[in-house]
């Protein structure tokens, strides 16, 4: 997450003079109800790390720019990490050798992928498993909790300039569970939600999000059946009335100069073909490690 209150004022200015940044609810009513939308950006904040409350809520007041933030409820109310964030701190190479072990894969077969690759291909369950070994293994000691609390959440919600969404209670790949996994984590997280926050949660944000990789036709339909009217993916072009208002394309944007916000800005679904010239993407190396 962002860690320089400079930086993400400096960025919000850049998109401010670029853009018309518009609510959640302006998104909403683009899609449903008419509404005319011209060179407009909302900003969207997955998982709810600590560096939301403390750097970009108070810098999202200050401007009076509004924001949806995607969160897992059970991540709030135990206190506890996502899969992703107690790995930051293992050693890969250790982790490879456990998985390697545990289901009879050659090594020399995952040495050229990143764990997170690896684990992206996993299910949740396999992927806790293996933290858990892990602890076990090399006495690691408890990772200190790295997410917001439900009290902060209920402040941001009652401030009302950000909107509260959904992101699964787990964070796991959606499309590499069972149909009842899938199904207990979009549903559970929303219903979770709803009971923390005494209001109807009407968005929803797939972890990765990369569609026919990341979540599928199975996923959509499962929010189809629920309270949400919008959901958002991360395939990497402009929002256009013809998207399918449950997998909403988003880009992602985290750290670099002026410069380098400006250029991705200015190239936009082009920057990644830019950027792995020559190399393989984190969606092609998964595509590979599954046919191994």
């Amino acid at each position: 997450m962002l860690g320089d209150t400079i930086w993400f004022e400096k960025t919000l200015n850049i998109l401010k003079n670029k853009f018309n940044l518009v609510s959640i609810k302006d998104i909403e009513n683009f899609y449903y109800n008419g509404k005319t939308l011209k060179n407009s950006c909302h900003l969207t904040i997955d998982d709810g790390d600590k560096t939301f409350y403390n750097i970009i809520y108070p810098v999202l007041k200050k401007m009076n720019i509004p924001a949806t933030l995607f969160v897992s409820p059970k991540i709030c109310t135990d206190l506890s990490n996502f899969w992703f964030q107690e790995i930051r701190v293992m050693d890969p190479d250790k982790l490879k050798k456990i998985i390697s072990e545990d289901y009879k894969v050659d090594l020399t077969v995952l040495q050229p992928y990143s764990i997170f690759v690896i684990l992206k291909n996993m299910k949740i369950n396999q992927i806790w498993t293996l933290i858990g070994r892990y602890k076990s293994l090399y006495n690691l000691p408890p990772i200190e909790n790295q997410n917001m609390s439900i009290e902060q959440l209920k402040e941001i919600d009652r401030y009302g300039l950000v909107t509260i969404g959904a992101h699964t209670m787990n964070h796991p790949i959606l499309a590499n569970e069972t149909d009842e996994t899938s199904r207990q984590e979009i549903v559970d997280s929303i219903r979770g939600l709803e009971n923390i926050l005494d209001h109807e949660v009407k968005y929803f944000a797939y972890p990765n999000g990369t569609p026919n990789l990341d979540l599928s036709v199975r996923e959509i339909e499962i929010l189809k059946n629920t309270n949400c009217s919008l959901a958002f993916s991360v395939e990497k072009q402009d929002f256009k009335l013809a998207d399918n208002p449950f997998s909403i394309p988003r880009y992602g944007l985290t750290t670099g100069s002026k410069y380098f916000i400006k250029a991705k800005i200015l190239l936009g679904k082009n920057w990644d073909l830019i950027k792995n010239m020559g190399s393989k993407d984190e969606v092609s190396l998964r595509l590979e490690l599954k046919k191994k």
